[in-house]
């Protein structure tokens, strides 16, 4: 069951992206769970039409499951959290595929989000897909993106050149999907996917447990026999994975290998002009494709079926945005060429991990195992590494070959003249060129970094992530910069003691910290206020008399982080109700600027008062929508990662 602030916070997503419908019959399902029909129309107060039509939309969306059961015959209503908090990462999603994918790529993922599921042959219908169109001259053979505006201009230029051989959507749209696809960020839509996992288990259960063969079994034995094969049968229902043939070398159709000739970084945009699939690099002479060519085996001619469902696989997509934050934690310490390397590292995994976690609910410290991801090959890092990457610039030679003599000095090459000559340098050698990526590697691995463990696999070095060390560490440092900013670099001091020496009196923490007891008393009750440390009594006697009691201080990362989750939720929710109070009072001008003569006219229409009131009512809201990004950054950490 959700907490109140989390319910609280997807019925305003709710109502800010479909409206007070949606929101009501969402609030009664969180609030009663799990519904037939009349008791949803008696609790939610709404006619029959107004439910069915929700209803039918909700569905589409995903905001709700529903289930009919075989023995009563009734259909129950169920709501949809997950998909429901969904909703606030919208943004960050588009940004990342159009990073990775190009921008029209983006705007084929945006109509699937928006339309909750779609057909292939529905979204070669849509208007908005269709706004760029590829022509094709005679007697060429790259392919040209126009704008539909610019080819009535054009065609008359090109008219005594050859006629232009124009293609349709769906010549671009599928190749987009494909690349989606591919990356595991859409996926089929299954019948199962409307269900809510705990009933598709339940029924599982029963099919399994209904076989001959199973009933056979006793006790244990049957128990576990049950449990594996429902876990296999739903798997196989909800499997929707839509990259098979899609994936050349370990490398997804689509993805670019960046060859750039310093050290920029890997994660720029597509440039403007091209849609970052499968459109013409025309200035990017140093970015190749990857391995994957669009026209082998003519895969690109061969479009998708036009009756598959597809919809967007917000797991994966947590997985993508889980690396970023990896990603952006080794850049604070580690060098920008072990950054680059770690990038491609965890590209790979990426394309390999379905999802962040198996199981919703995080295990207890100390009680989780470590959770490895999948072994990447060195062989396979080395291949995507940019290969005018410069390795040795920031951790000096790593050559095995160099030997030093007594003097700490190598020796002169044969083609250096020893004073003013000029020192010819061969290219690096493949075997050297992977020894240094896996020194890089190997920075990354020590503390206080600790990114990445190597593990040897029949005889071949391979590398991997500790997700669950990483976002434990995530967690931590999240929570470390909270307490220095709330109480100061002394409570984090204290913090830091308790976790690493578990529970401790007043007087060995005193010792420990080095701290004055009017200074750590006054934190510790500070803290303890906020919720972050707190007080157990340890009675000497059965009279629990205090002069006999001892008083241990402890910090318990578990409890604050659950603390600070519900505390994030009723933030965000603060935050969006201040939007729509802010918008509530400028209601009549910001009609007025919705309007469609003025939208895009705001300086022929508005005055200069009203174009600064304009002005600054954006970036009130921007400030806003910043603030609940930042703290659905906090959410992922504590709850998803």
């Amino acid at each position: 069951m959700m907490s109140q602030c989390s319910a609280e916070l997807c019925m305003l997503l709710i109502e800010d992206n479909f409206g007070e419908l949606f929101a009501r019959i969402f609030t009664v399902l969180q609030r009663y769970e799990r519904l037939t029909l009349p008791r949803l129309k008696f609790y939610a107060r709404l006619t029959d039409r107004q439910l069915h039509h929700g209803l039918s939309a909700m569905i589409q969306h995903h905001l709700i499951y529903h289930f009919t059961s075989l023995d009563d015959g009734n259909t129950y209503y169920e709501s949809n959290p997950q998909a429901a908090y969904s909703l606030v990462r919208s943004g960050k999603i588009l940004q990342l595929v159009e990073n990775r994918l190009g921008e029209y790529a983006a705007q084929v993922l945006e109509a699937i989000m928006m339309l909750g599921h779609s057909s292939i042959a529905h979204l070669e219908t849509l208007p908005e897909l269709k706004s760029m169109r590829q022509r094709i001259p005679n007697g060429v053979h790259h392919d040209e993106i126009k704008v539909e505006g610019e080819e009535e201009k054009e065609e008359d230029s090109a008219a005594p050149n050859g006629d232009h051989a124009e293609t349709e959507k769906p010549a671009h749209l599928h190749p987009t999907l494909k690349s989606l696809a591919s990356h595991g960020y859409i996926h089929r839509l299954r019948e199962a996917h409307f269900q809510s996992p705990n009933d598709n288990w339940l029924n599982a259960s029963r099919i399994v447990a209904s076989r001959p063969d199973v009933k056979q079994m006793k006790g244990k034995q049957q128990a576990a026999e049950i449990e594996q094969k429902a876990k296999d049968m739903v798997k196989e229902k909800t499997e929707g994975d839509l990259s098979r043939g899609l994936i050349y070398n370990g490398i997804p159709r689509g993805a670019k290998r960046k060859r750039n000739h310093g050290n920029s970084g890997s994660s720029n945009p597509a440039p403007n002009g091209t849609n970052g699939v499968n459109g013409d690099h025309v200035d990017d002479e140093g970015e190749e494709a990857n391995d994957w060519s669009d026209d082998e085996d003519d895969v690109d001619s061969i479009p998708m079926d036009s009756n598959l469902i597809v919809r967007v696989n917000y797991e994966k997509l947590d997985v993508a945005l889980r690396n970023t934050r990896f990603l952006e934690l080794a850049e604070q310490d580690a060098p920008s060429a072990s950054v680059e390397i770690y990038d491609c590292l965890l590209r790979r995994i990426e394309y390999q991990t379905p999802r962040c976690r198996d199981t919703f609910e995080i295990p207890r410290e100390g009680e989780e195992g470590e959770q490895y991801s999948v072994p990447i090959q060195l062989s396979s890092i080395v291949e995507d590494v940019d290969p005018h990457l410069d390795l040795a610039g920031c951790i000096g030679p790593m050559e095995p070959s160099t030997v030093l003599n007594r003097r700490g000095k190598r020796p002169l090459d044969d083609d250096t003249n020893g004073v003013n000559g000029d020192e010819h340098e061969d290219e690096p050698s493949g075997k050297s060129r992977a020894y240094e990526i896996d020194q890089h590697l190997s920075i990354l691995s020590q503390p206080p970094l600790n990114l990445t463990t190597k593990h040897v696999i029949s005889g071949l070095p391979t590398w991997r992530v500790a997700f669950r060390g990483l976002a434990r560490k995530l967690r931590h440092l999240e929570l470390e910069r909270m307490i220095e900013s709330r109480y100061g670099d002394v409570a984090l001091r204290v913090v830091r003691v308790l976790h690493s020496k578990g529970k401790l009196d007043e007087k060995r923490l005193q010792e420990i910290s080095l701290l004055p007891f009017k200074d750590l008393r006054q934190t510790l009750a500070s803290m303890q206020t906020g919720g972050f440390v707190d007080l157990q009594e340890v009675p000497r006697d059965a009279q629990r008399q205090p002069s006999k009691t001892i008083y241990l201080w402890y910090y318990d990362p578990d409890r604050v982080c659950s603390s600070i989750l519900e505390d994030t939720y009723k933030a965000m929710s603060r935050c969006l109700q201040r939007i729509k109070f802010e918008r509530s009072r400028e209601r009549d001008f910001l009609e007025k600027t919705e309007r469609t003569d003025v939208k895009g006219h705001e300086e022929e229409f508005l005055s200069e008062a009203e174009l600064e009131h304009l002005r600054n009512w954006k970036a009130k809201e921007a400030l806003l929508l910043a603030e609940v990004s930042r703290l659905d950054d906090m959410v992922a950490v504590f709850r998803d990662y």
